[in-house]
């Protein structure tokens, strides 16, 4: 019973900690200014910067092909490892960035022309190492994975962005957590303004599922929702 009650709470402290280190917006980083338009996605990277990962979709449903990417400074992408002897022998500890900085872009192809137009220049939504964007059914998705072995403790979250009047919009969010032999899963929508909860013991047949009403919750923009982990939503939810 009393691993019971501490689970959730552990859960959310592992959390908030991938939080502050996977989505935590960077103070005093300089950050490149990306150009408004531009005919490929190599036109809005900037010198000494590179691209990380990409998609392709349509986004506004004009039949066009959109695109984002993640892109990050090169110097960034430097790493170092740290080697310790236990005896006689070389143990790798940890492989770490230095100065890390990426930028996520997104720009919509203009109808019957080949210009794309910048429409989102996000510092810090893309702040972690283990993260993939998609587009998919006029959505923008922003996947991050984070694995603890020492605490056996996993975590998957996906942000689902629409674009609406001019600007991306998030409408849902899921994520499944894993720790100890015990998960949990959610599902926030932000249209219906519920949360869907469930938890339980890893393969067990049957699971606990709570729906929850929310209080009402304006949806954030992307440049309004800044970081990922950092957004209060109800107790023991953090977005």
């Amino acid at each position: 019973m009393m691993f019971d009650f501490m689970r959730p709470l552990l859960i959310l402290a592992l959390t908030l900690k991938l939080g502050l280190v996977l989505g935590q917006p960077l103070i005093g980083i300089e950050f490149p200014v990306i150009k408004n338009e531009g005919q490929t996605m190599e036109s809005f990277i900037p010198e000494c910067w590179t691209v990380v990962d990409s998609t392709k979709g349509d986004l506004n449903g004009d039949n066009e092909l959109d695109i984002a990417f993640a892109i990050k400074s090169k110097d960034s992408l430097t790493s170092y490892s740290f080697i310790e002897f236990e005896g006689e022998q070389r143990v790798h500890k940890m492989e770490v960035e230095k100065y890390p900085r990426s930028i996520l872009i997104v720009a919509l192809k203009q109808p019957g022309g080949n210009n794309f137009s910048l429409i989102e220049q996000s510092n810090s939504i893309i702040s972690g190492l283990a993260s993939k964007i998609q587009i998919d059914n006029r959505l923008l998705k922003i996947e991050y994975h984070s694995d603890n072995m020492e605490r056996n403790f996993s975590n998957n979250t996906k942000y689902f962005f629409s674009y609406q009047n001019e600007q991306l919009v998030l409408i849902k969010v899921k994520r499944f957590e894993l720790y100890a032999g015990w998960t949990q899963h959610f599902i926030l929508d932000f249209s219906s303004q519920k949360l869907e909860l469930t938890k339980g013991k890893l393969n067990a047949e049957k699971q606990n599922i709570i729906w929850k009403n929310l209080e009402p919750i304006q949806p954030k923009t992307m440049r309004d929702f800044e970081s990922p982990y950092r957004w209060y939503i109800t107790e023991g939810i953090y977005i």
